[in-house]
């Protein structure tokens, strides 16, 4: 396995982050599909975990998807803040079956 399926899935990751940054829906949808199919193609090759130099290069790019992970938690949490303060200000909006603790 060469570094380009890696630098593929890293490009991917940067679109996702990009499109979750602009906060566009249909941006995001089209990242993600990006990324799962870069994410898919790594994942059929074990060779990465033998390969030294592939292996820190995984690491490198895992430091930038948890950050990620992390955008998406804080975008997902901020949705659920905002959909909760709309539906307080108006009772006819369906209102969650369950709230978070």
């Amino acid at each position: 396995m060469s570094l380009a399926l890696i630098d593929d899935l890293a490009s991917a990751t940067a679109g996702l982050r990009q499109a979750m940054e602009r906060a566009e829906l249909s941006g995001i949808e089209l990242a993600m599909a990006r990324f799962r199919t870069s994410l898919e193609a790594v994942q059929a090759v074990s060779e990465w975990r033998t390969d030294p130099q592939l292996k820190l290069r995984v690491g490198e790019l895992m430091a930038e998807l948890t950050s990620s992970r992390m955008l998406a938690c804080l975008l997902g949490d901020t949705t659920g803040q905002m959909h909760a303060a709309v539906s307080a200000q108006n009772l006819d909006i369906p209102q969650p079956l369950y709230r978070p603790r």
